[in-house]
């Protein structure tokens, strides 16, 4: 049974991928990946592909929810093995976003390896994140925040705050409408 979940996960995520990336075809495409087990809102748009870590032994499409509105841009990368990715409603997602919910320790211990750490990203109502931006383990970015393009996050962001670099770091407050 578990690998026929997976292979109708693997089947649906690639019919989405195939798609081509212009009207009609992205609200089709997160149908597809709905599918696939994401859970999606309503009026998603996802332009695609969107490149997912996928794994016969461990969970990862489960552990993505999309809100409401939500608009992911070109090449999206999702990789939540064990763990979540949650995006709100209203969330706009620039090309080649990557949410990498894993990391690896720094030292090396013979039989172990590096070890691997697993958080939860939470993305918040109104977000914003710019083009080529990372989005690392355990980082919440709060209510309608904006990373500039090409930004690693490593921390969380506060509410209605503008960050970027790498790392990334507060640029400014924004404005409360």
């Amino acid at each position: 049974m578990k690998l026929l979940t997976a292979l109708k996960r693997h089947i649906f995520m690639s019919l989405g991928n195939m798609l081509p990336t212009y009207g009609p075809f992205n609200r089709m495409r997160a149908s597809m990946y709905r599918t696939a087990g994401m859970v999606i809102g309503k009026d998603v748009t996802i332009i695609g592909p969107l490149s997912v870590e996928m794994s016969l032994n461990q969970e990862t499409i489960g552990g993505i929810s999309i809100g409401d509105r939500a608009y992911l841009n070109a090449d999206t990368r999702l990789a939540c093995r064990n763990s979540r990715i949650s995006i709100g409603v209203d969330v706009q997602i620039g090309p080649r976003v990557s949410f990498e919910t894993a990391t690896h320790g720094l030292v090396f211990e013979p039989e172990l390896g590096r070890g691997l750490d697993q958080q939860e990203i939470r993305i918040e109502n109104k977000v914003w994140i710019g083009a080529g931006a990372t989005i690392l383990p355990g980082v919440t970015i709060h209510e309608a925040a904006v990373v500039a393009a090409g930004a690693v996050v490593t921390k969380d962001v506060p509410a209605y705050t503008l960050v970027g670099g790498v790392p990334a770091r507060k640029i400014k407050d924004i404005e409360r409408t």
